[in-house]
């Protein structure tokens, strides 16, 4: 063979090459296009699938405010009866009293309850918390909440200064208290400390405002166990407290710490209404309860106690009824979860406004 016949074999062997590269460069694309393509359907499915059980998560945790709201308006209808989920039939007489063993907190149905029989397809758990267990933070008296940091385990001096603070935060002047702050303190107060800020002079719209106030720490707040002889120990005062506008307290569902802080109410007797509401079994919200349906009925439990003015006094600070409610309710859908937390007062036609309306994500 000639040289020019060996220089076109090489040339067309060369082109052959250069072919055959190109055409696997073409097909590693195109699987790369593919398999991206194919990942990327796959994430965008999941995602609609999680938006998909994220949504019905959603719709379920408003179903459960909403069975929350049927039982509590029940208080307004006739006696009669309703079908548990565990098939039993369970009986409701209403009474103007509210107490923790009615269907409003005693309910099988209030845990995972799936709409549509079938908990695969999702269910809710609501929780509910009377507001009017609590004590009014507007409208405590001084010695309402040395009461209840005495109890929560707050030293005298630092009790005098929260309860000074408090008073100077919520009072319209700006004269400062013996041991309390106004604008001097909290404008002196550096980024580190959280400050500046001026001293609210107005009434408390949330409970969490009191971390702004002096002397109050998270640890007396929310409550805190001591890890040490050096490292003091709180129960919390948050639990116990809210801003909603009532001034009454409920006897029947209402903590120890509570009744402690009603003028005239000892831890004693405090024990022994609640040993009383609670049966023979010493637990609140079971079949062998007896709520108070009037306060006049209060007197039968403090009888040679206290003086029937005395007791008549107590109608000032305690009642047997409730009007506001925190309703914490949570979806489910598979892993998916979120809750709504809903802060509802009953009007007396059994008609709802709501107060406060949150939707959270679980941890």
């Amino acid at each position: 063979m000639n040289n020019s016949g060996l220089k076109i074999q090489r040339q067309t062997e060369r082109r052959d090459g250069a072919i055959l590269i190109v055409v696997l460069w073409v097909v590693l694309l195109l699987s790369l296009m593919v398999s991206t393509f194919a990942f990327t359907m796959h994430i965008e499915t999941r995602l609609t699938s999680y938006h998909d059980r994220e949504l019905k998560a959603k719709a379920l945790a408003w179903a459960g405010v909403e069975f929350e709201k049927a039982l509590l308006a029940a208080k307004t209808m006739k006696a009669g009866q309703y079908n548990s989920s565990d098939g039993s039939v369970r009986s409701f007489s209403p009474t103007p009293a509210d107490y923790y063993s009615e269907p409003w907190r005693n309910n099988p149905d209030l845990v995972e309850r799936a709409l549509t029989g079938n908990p695969e397809d999702g269910t809710f758990t609501v929780q509910v918390v009377d507001e009017q267990s609590k004590l009014n933070a507007n409208v405590v008296s001084p010695e309402q909440w040395k009461v209840l940091l005495r109890l929560s385990g707050v030293d005298t001096e630092t009790s005098n200064m929260i309860v000074d603070s408090i008073g100077d935060w919520i009072d319209k002047d700006s004269a400062n208290k013996l041991n309390g702050a106004e604008d001097d303190y909290y404008m002196g107060l550096s980024p580190d400390q959280g400050g500046p800020y001026h001293s609210k002079n107005a009434s408390l719209d949330r409970i969490e405002e009191l971390l702004l106030i002096r002397g109050m720490t998270p640890d007396i707040f929310y409550g805190h166990q001591g890890q040490s002889a050096t490292d003091a120990a709180y129960t919390g005062i948050a639990q116990f407290l809210t801003t909603l506008p009532f001034t009454k307290v409920n006897v029947n569902t209402a903590s120890s710490q509570v009744l402690q802080c009603v003028p005239g109410v000892t831890a004693q007797l405090a024990e022994q209404l609640i040993r009383y509401r609670q049966g023979d079994d010493g637990i609140d919200g079971t079949d062998d309860d007896k709520p108070f349906q009037d306060t006049g009925s209060i007197a039968t439990v403090w009888s040679g106690t206290m003086s029937r003015n005395e007791m008549r006094a107590l109608d000032r600070y305690l009642g047997v009824t409730s009007s506001f409610f925190t309703v914490y309710s949570t979806g489910a859908v598979g892993n998916v979860r979120r809750m709504v937390v809903a802060t509802l007062f009953r009007h007396t036609d059994g008609s709802f406004s709501t107060v406060s309306w949150n939707e959270l994500t679980p941890r």
